[in-house]
């Protein structure tokens, strides 16, 4: 493969973020008249309580930030694909964006109701106040804290109960968070097999963990015992040294951080649904991206939905 195929994944993915980008200014990030998002947040009054005077606003913003993460690990995934010393962060990168698009894609799923949207986005919040919880631990003034976090679930619960959702779990438990049923949100692996090809796949979860760093400690160790820094891939006849050794190529990389771009489409169709934006660019950049891929990793023989 040549530089070009570097070029090439790069720029798939810097037009996939200018489609997005464009679409997003228009709209000013709003929700258009008569979409399934607008509709909903007529229900902010009937849904607001304790844990928020407006919860369906709430969820809805909770799905859109993680978006511009997303959109911003595409960046540096194609700045790395294109620059020195991109070898192997470049993996780390497209699992970040794999991992953060899960929660809008999940949170913004067509066809539930606005209860259930509040309800996942609660089990968020549920969620980050557990793990506020523990990292601050129980000694010192870290008393207060976890008053004060406690005081916030115990919010949240209250107003969930006067609502009519179930609760499941209890506040004492030091490991496990309290959750609005029937169930918590699914883990970040299932998550991703669904994803990445609608109606669940083990590609998903394969992609997943490809990305690992535990997948990469060999590569890591060699490139961690070479004495000279890597130059970047694909910039003569005679790449260097450590990247043929880590068979580092446009192929492999296409290969293991495809995850990072088809996870991407999933949750912007989502997101183009839910806000009633026009989704005919999109797929456009969309089908475009998934042909370049496909011909870079090897796959080109199949078939792009």
């Amino acid at each position: 493969m040549t530089t070009d195929a570097w070029q090439v994944l790069s720029r798939s993915l810097q037009t996939l973020r200018e489609e997005f980008d464009n679409t997003y200014d228009r709209y000013n990030g709003l929700a258009a008249p008569g979409s399934p998002g607008a509709v909903e947040l007529r229900e902010d009054r009937v849904l607001a309580g304790e844990w928020g005077a407006r919860p369906v606003h709430d969820a809805h913003l909770a799905a859109v930030s993680p978006v511009m993460a997303v959109m911003d690990h595409l960046d540096s995934l194609g700045l790395l694909f294109t620059s020195p010393g991109g070898l192997m962060t470049s993996h780390t990168v497209a699992r970040g964006a794999l991992d953060i698009a899960t929660k809008p894609w999940f949170l913004l799923e067509p066809g539930i109701d606005t209860r259930e949207r509040v309800r996942r986005y609660m089990n968020y919040r549920l969620e980050s106040l557990k793990e506020q919880s523990l990292m601050v631990g129980d000694h010192g003034t870290a008393a207060e804290v976890q008053r004060h976090l406690r005081e916030r679930t115990e919010g949240i619960l209250r107003a969930a109960r006067h609502h009519g959702f179930s609760v499941k779990g209890k506040i004492a438990d030091k490991v496990r968070p309290c959750y609005l049923g029937p169930h918590q949100a699914p883990s970040t692996t299932k998550l991703a097999g669904q994803i990445v090809v609608p109606g669940g796949s083990p590609l998903g979860a394969l992609l997943w963990r490809a990305t690992s760093a535990v997948a990469h400690g060999q590569a890591h160790g060699l490139l961690m015992f070479h004495a000279d820094a890597p130059e970047a891939p694909g910039t003569g006849p005679d790449d260097h040294f450590v990247y043929r050794q880590l068979q580092f190529s446009p192929q492999e990389a296409a290969q293991r951080c495809a995850g990072a771009p088809l996870a991407t489409l999933s949750m912007l169709r989502r997101l183009y649904a839910h806000c009633g934006w026009p989704a005919a660019g999109l797929e456009r950049v969309g089908k475009d991206l998934a042909r370049a891929w496909l011909h870079i990793s090897g796959m080109a023989q199949a078939t792009v939905a």
